[in-house]
């Protein structure tokens, strides 16, 4: 076993401790440093420990055309998080200033797709660009692989589902259960293949877009 195999396999068994599973964050680029600040503080702030459990950037050391010793990210605007994926904590990570995204999702509010330790071992320490850009390839290929098997699989069904609602957008609605039960909203798309709603809610001092289920939201006559 050479020197990066073994810095692999201790790097896998330190990952491995956490109880949550990892994803990749998409962020700004330039902006790691402070998104990864603001959700550690959120972790602290908001008691959140019990769901997110680590936020790493992987980071290299090199040196300027002045001899200065600088770091750069390996992979600029991306994070590396492990969490539980709950609804909580995906629309917390979600919404935090300066991430745009989860790399391994669908979009449109789709859970994205876990990463193994080994995965997350290989970017961190990945030596070359191209080994770098293999490996984030890789995770959005396997979540477009499962997203795949999903709608399209042998046990699918070929008709598709049109989910219905008792509103439309432009109306205010109440959410029924979850995380944000009782808070009112005004709805500002509808997608009736998935059967969820966008809802704008006021969170954190100003209005969110987040996903509602139709089952899960009632119209409110007045307002």
């Amino acid at each position: 076993m050479n020197s990066q195999q073994t810095q692999n396999q201790m790097l896998e068994e330190e990952l491995d401790k956490y109880p949550g599973q990892w994803f990749v964050i998409n962020s700004n680029t330039g902006h790691e440093d402070k998104v990864k600040q603001d959700l550690l503080e959120k972790i602290k702030n908001d008691k959140l420990s019990n769901i997110i459990f680590d936020v790493r950037i992987s980071k290299y050391q090199t040196e300027t055309k002045t001899g200065k010793k600088t770091e750069k990210n390996k992979f600029p605007g991306y994070i590396f998080i492990n969490m539980i994926m709950t609804d909580e904590a995906w629309f917390i990570v979600r919404n935090t200033p300066g991430v745009t995204g989860f790399i391994g999702s669908s979009g449109r509010g789709a859970k994205p797709f876990p990463l193994t330790s080994e995965e997350v071992a290989r970017m961190i320490l990945g030596d070359s660009e191209e080994e770098q850009k293999l490996a984030i390839e890789e995770v959005d290929n396997n979540a477009s692989k499962t997203n795949s098997n999903i709608t399209s699989g042998p046990n699918s069904s070929k008709e598709k589902v049109l989910h219905t609602a008792n509103f439309n957008v432009g109306d205010y609605i109440v959410i029924q259960d979850g995380p944000f039960a009782d808070k009112d909203g005004k709805v500002v798309d509808m997608d009736y293949d998935k059967g969820v709603a966008i809802v704008s809610i006021e969170m954190f001092g100003r209005y969110t877009p987040t996903e509602v289920e139709f089952k899960n939201a009632q119209p409110v006559k007045e307002y």
